[in-house]
């Protein structure tokens, strides 16, 4: 049995402050780490292709009224599947951006369809029902503010491009790079001492005038261009690594950004 079954008030509300508070602690991160959830596609937005997005969707585009129980009974239902749709963002024990930008965006279909199953109950003189829906909106309502009450946007990490890197991204041609985005790591010393080997066949070439060049460089030159021209470029640790880390945190900020400034137009009208 999901949230939308089982929930009170009170754990909206709680569910709104700890996925507030989880999207907080992921959007910070050092200079060299990962985001903590990339941005992606959403997983509850599931249904690609079909009618209808996922059951909240369906709810929503179906409703109809038609007699005040019949009303009655769909209000409750929208508000059970966006509940479902809460407590399946977190099934994998993180909450994205993503899922909850889909989040907030699947309650501004919601609300207003449980108002006019609320306006329609009270034109069938069931005052009762309709506040019974009326405790539906503010449970989704409560939850919307509570998490733009607890989402943090104040510490995002900065995308600034770091000089040294740029140094470093040079260096990268001889597997350089990986001392210094990677420094605990066993194989970035590895990679730099095929580099350093490498250059050092280079100047014994020239010391030699070149005689035999292809003996000093074809081993560790033909590595260093592999590390350089593919593996540096496909795998994180290196300075490729460290620009798509980046180039991800740049898009993070911005959806983050974008979530919250969403939350505060929209709670503004709640």
């Amino acid at each position: 049995m999901g949230l939308g079954k089982t929930f009170t008030n009170s754990i909206v509300r709680e569910i709104g402050r700890n996925y507030g508070k989880a999207i907080s602690n992921s959007l910070l991160g050092d200079k060299h780490s990962t985001p903590h959830r990339l941005v992606g596609s959403t997983a509850i937005d599931r249904k690609r292709g079909r009618i209808y997005q996922n059951d909240l969707d369906k709810a929503i585009k179906k409703f109809e009224i038609k007699g005040f129980q019949a009303t009655f009974n769909q209000a409750l239902n929208i508000h059970s599947e966006y509940f479902e749709l809460v407590d399946e963002a977190n099934t994998d024990g993180t909450i994205d951006l993503n899922e909850l930008l889909f989040l907030v965006k699947s309650s501004k279909l919601a609300i207003p369809t449980l108002r006019r199953a609320k306006s329609a109950l009270l034109d069938y003189d069931k005052q009762d029902f309709a506040d019974k829906v009326d405790a539906k909106i503010t449970d989704i309502s409560d939850f919307i503010k509570t998490l733009n009450t607890s989402l943090d946007v104040n510490k995002l990490p900065e995308v600034k491009f770091n000089s040294i890197a740029a140094l470093f991204g040079l260096l990268s041609l001889f597997g350089l790079d990986r001392v210094y985005f990677s420094p605990k790591k066993i194989k970035s010393y590895l990679i730099a001492f095929i580099g350093l080997f490498f250059i050092s066949s280079v100047y014994n070439g020239m010391k030699d005038d070149m005689e035999d060049l292809t003996y000093y460089l074809f081993v560790p030159g033909t590595i260093s261009l592999w590390y350089f021209l593919w593996y540096n470029r496909k795998k994180d640790g290196g300075y490729w690594g460290y620009r798509r880390i980046k180039k991800k945190q740049k898009a993070f900020n911005s959806l983050a950004i974008e979530l919250k400034e969403l939350l505060e137009d929209y709670t503004s009208l709640l």
